[in-house]
């Protein structure tokens, strides 16, 4: 039987750009560069993840999910990473069945990041 994912509650933002800002002294630029480092970099990432899932390859997966995770607090991420902890725990625990089940929920985390973050950063 698989576990349920803790999903993070509306309280947690989809990305949290004024941490970001604060972080980056309000530097826009340095947030734009951010941005497309994460654009460019975390979609071979999620590949890696989904492929890994598909193949019950749990320690693929725990590797690239982590990854994903850091990646996540760097920028801002902060429900993406959540879920990306909790699924590294199961797959790092061996629960693939548990992984699998949730997989859409990263999935829908993951695509709701892709929709902001192109956004965040860019001169208003």
């Amino acid at each position: 039987m698989s576990k349920e994912l803790a999903l993070p509650g509306p309280d947690v933002p989809i990305i949290d750009e004024t941490r970001l800002l604060e972080e980056f002294g309000g530097d826009q630029e340095i947030l734009n560069e951010l941005r497309d480092l994460f654009l460019e970099h975390v979609p071979p990432l999620y590949t890696d993840i989904e492929q890994a899932c598909q193949s019950a390859d749990q320690e693929a997966f725990a590797v690239s999910v982590h990854s994903l995770k850091g990646a996540c607090a760097t920028y801002g991420a902060p429900r993406l990473a959540m879920v990306c902890k909790e699924m590294e725990a199961w797959a790092r625990g061996g629960d693939m069945e548990s992984v699998k089940a949730a997989f859409e929920h990263l999935t829908s985390e993951y695509n709701a990041v892709f929709d902001q973050i192109k956004g965040v950063g860019a001169e208003v």
